[in-house]
């Protein structure tokens, strides 16, 4: 009940920031200082979003790109940890890997997006096989850094007290790993939903970036920021529930707590 109370507290003071912008656009577009069409008032954009909430088209469009991003996401995470997990336990094989990872992470996928268009065509296919790309890369390298950096001491410890391998992993390089591998699911969850939307304005006839840039060629400006508004409604709530997640995993080692 108390912590039920403090939430709306808790909330006000990671948001003010975001409170105030907001308030501000509201005051200089009721002042008429604002009046592009470019920039609708905040007011107008919450209306639009509610009624495009009610009427469904928005919620059928976000579903869709939810389902390609947690697709997406959750291919290239399971494959980022077991290639992490190859790298780290196969020395040879890190030192044949890593050079590839490392030089392929800072080059902009992008490009590539039309070779897989290409590939798996112009649906949800390309897109969710773009986005495994996408989050592959932080994936393997958080994870394999985290692998990496367990402390060799505190197996030997364990090996001096009689665990077996099965205990070791268990109760020693998992928990050591948990943190780094929650780092690297906090990079690639957002960057799974970016991936999604960009490539739905590139080409689709669904989801929230078809939404965004078909409201945009046709000037309909409170829709489009009502379609933004929408996805960064959606990481957040993806971000605070991984956040709890890891609250409960993590649960030796304090961590901000979810508002």
């Amino acid at each position: 009940m108390t912590a039920a109370l403090r939430l709306p507290g808790r909330l006000l003071a990671k948001s003010w920031s975001l409170l105030l912008i907001v308030g501000l656009w509201q005051a200089a577009a009721s002042a008429g200082l604002i009046t592009s069409r470019l920039l609708p008032p905040p007011s107008q954009v919450l209306s639009v979003f509610w009624t495009e909430i009610s009427n469904g088209v928005l919620l059928k469009h976000a579903l869709t790109t939810l389902e390609r991003a947690l697709t997406g996401f959750a291919g290239g995470v399971t494959a980022g940890l077991l290639l992490a997990a190859a790298m780290a336990l196969a020395p040879v094989l890190g030192r044949l890997i890593e050079p590839l990872i490392f030089l392929g992470y800072p080059v902009p996928k992008i490009a590539l997006f039309p070779i897989f268009v290409f590939i798996f065509g112009v649906g949800s296919s390309s897109k969710v096989a773009f986005t495994f790309l996408e989050c592959l890369y932080p994936m393997t390298i958080t994870a394999y850094l985290g692998m990496k950096g367990v402390n060799t001491r505190l197996i030997w410890t364990a090996r001096n007290f009689g665990a077996d391998r099965l205990t070791i992993l268990r109760r020693v390089i998992l928990p050591a790993v948990l943190p780094s591998i929650f780092a690297g699911l906090r990079i690639a969850l957002p960057l799974a939903i970016t991936i999604v939307v960009v490539t739905e304005m590139i080409g689709d006839s669904s989801g929230l970036g078809y939404y965004i840039n078909v409201m945009g060629t046709r000037y309909r400006f409170p829709q489009v920021y009502a379609g933004i508004l929408m996805v960064g409604l959606m990481g957040l709530v993806l971000d605070h529930a991984l956040m709890a997640l890891r609250a409960r995993v993590i649960h030796w080692k304090a961590a901000e707590a979810p508002v």
